[in-house]
């Protein structure tokens, strides 16, 4: 959020769009409001809190520049259109930073960063004698990391550049690669403290103590003798666990009738980044029975059965314990699986979903629509009420398009991806780590396929086949606990 007015600042406006541009490139979606009125900024806030309510891995990220004051121990953010002829009008016409920082921790989210370029000069005539800048924080929530521009008490500098003092070295440091949240934030505190000469320094207020990165191409954390961080599996991607609304709202275009929306609840796993490749399931069963023949494609025309048969045997290659006890043969085979196995097996329909939607509400991962140049489906298909566009008639290598925003490829089209559940009507209310019905007769399929039109993509949408069943248009993913 961006603002100027009362004694105006030269590069709030400036500081939120380029703060909005180096969001946007590590992949966040971003609301900015410029000299914004108080109900606009308190909107932007709520707004900001129910797109991370929808998942637990989301990171939320609070950016102001403009004019802050402070008022009997609590922090107050100037709107645009501020009349406050004294302190005592503060709490009924400016925002409240703890309002911001309470309303935001309903949210539920992994984690929000609250930063304040806002510890100005005291903007108001009447409060010329009294504190300068903006005091500490009251309460910090937990998950949080709090920063202002300068610590309590103290002014920032509005900057003689483009942009503020403090947030021109924000910005150098949010477009370095490789740098964790918290070195992130250190390192602006450091440049701003130096590049002033000690005449101003952040203070920053973390209660966030877990490993995070903005951005892909992050570097990996050494271990340390107090505390080791798992390695991610290669080609895998680690998906933190939450709760999420599974199925489709009654109001999403072309839902089918077994999509009722229900609160589920998953465990965190690793999940491959890609559908499984010809070249994987050959090196690991000696057989590619793809009909679209290609090293990088997805393989194809597999079973339920071949899935769960490649997971058995790629966990055993790498010395890790089979998901799977396989009994009987042919059509007749029967499947149990052991839950606290180390080894690769397919995702259940609930893990599945919750990857593919990336906290995302929408039909589509990608919003309420998607393209042929976002996934390959059919795009000029008679059926398809979606963006028309280009129509492959094949399937695609892995990668082919950008990731969700969680880093999973080709979820939305190239092929139908085999679950672990049994295909059934949905269990009533809320549920944690569903599995599916105990038996049924078909097997659940998600993400659509090159041959099939947009609304099979959605996130939502649940085909079925037999087990034994084989076609190009069918694939599968693995994941590991």
């Amino acid at each position: 959020m961006g603002r100027t007015g009362i004694t105006r600042l030269n590069n709030p406006v400036n500081d939120a769009t380029d703060i909005k541009a180096a969001l946007e490139g590590l992949g966040f979606t971003v609301d900015m409001v410029s000299n914004g009125n108080r109900v606009q900024m308190e909107g932007a806030v709520s707004r900001l809190k129910s797109r991370l309510s929808v998942s637990k891995n989301a990171y939320g990220f609070f950016f102001y520049a403009g004019h802050g004051v402070q008022y009997q121990g609590m922090n107050y953010l100037i709107p645009v259109d501020a009349n406050i002829p004294s302190e005592s009008y503060l709490p009924d016409r400016a925002v409240n930073v703890q309002v911001v920082l309470d309303e935001l921790n309903t949210a539920g989210n992994e984690l929000n960063m609250i930063v304040l370029d806002a510890c100005r000069d005291n903007p108001f005539g009447w409060s010329r004698g009294g504190t300068r800048g903006l005091g500490t924080v009251s309460h910090q929530p937990p998950s949080s990391i709090i920063v202002y521009a300068t610590s309590a008490g103290s002014t920032s500098a509005d900057g003689q550049g483009r942009n503020g003092f403090f947030t021109t070295h924000l910005l150098k440091n949010l477009k370095t690669s490789g740098l964790e949240v918290s070195e992130i934030f250190r390192r602006t505190g450091s440049d701003v403290r130096q590049a002033s000469n000690n005449t101003q320094i952040p203070a920053i207020y973390s209660q966030y103590f877990e490993t995070a990165y903005l951005g892909k191409g992050a570097a990996p954390v050494q271990p340390s003798a107090t505390r080791s961080t798992p390695t991610i599996p290669d080609g895998f991607v680690k998906i933190n666990g939450g709760t999420f609304l599974m199925g489709s709202p009654s109001s999403e275009a072309e839902r089918g009738n077994r999509e009722v929306q229900h609160k589920v609840t998953v465990s965190g796993f690793y999940m491959g980044k890609y559908e499984v490749t010809q070249r994987e399931y050959e090196a690991v069963m000696g057989t590619n029975p793809s009909y679209f023949k290609g090293p990088n494609l997805p393989v194809e025309t597999v079973s339920w059965f071949d899935a769960v048969e490649y997971c058995n045997k790629r966990s055993q290659r790498e010395g890790l314990t089979a998901a799977y006890t396989i009994s009987g043969s042919g059509n007749n085979r029967t499947v149990s699986w052991n839950r606290n196995a180390s080894g690769y097996r397919l995702p259940t329909e609930a893990e599945w979903e919750y990857a593919c939607r990336a906290g995302t509400a929408t039909p589509f991962s990608t919003g309420n629509n998607i393209t042929t140049s976002q996934a390959n489906y059919d795009g000029n298909s008679p059926y398809n009420s979606n963006a028309k566009g280009t129509y492959r008639e094949k399937t695609t290598a892995a990668g082919s398009f950008t990731p969700n925003s969680w880093g999973l490829y080709d979820m939305h089209g190239n092929v139908w991806e085999w679950c672990w559940d049994w295909y059934d009507d949905y269990s009533n209310g809320a549920q944690t780590e569903p599995t599916g019905a105990a038996s049924g007769s078909y097997r659940v399929l998600r993400g659509g396929g090159w041959l099939y039109s947009a609304h099979f993509l959605r996130s939502a949408y649940r085909l079925s086949a037999t087990p034994s069943y084989r076609t190009n248009l069918y694939g599968f993913r693995v994941v590991r606990p």
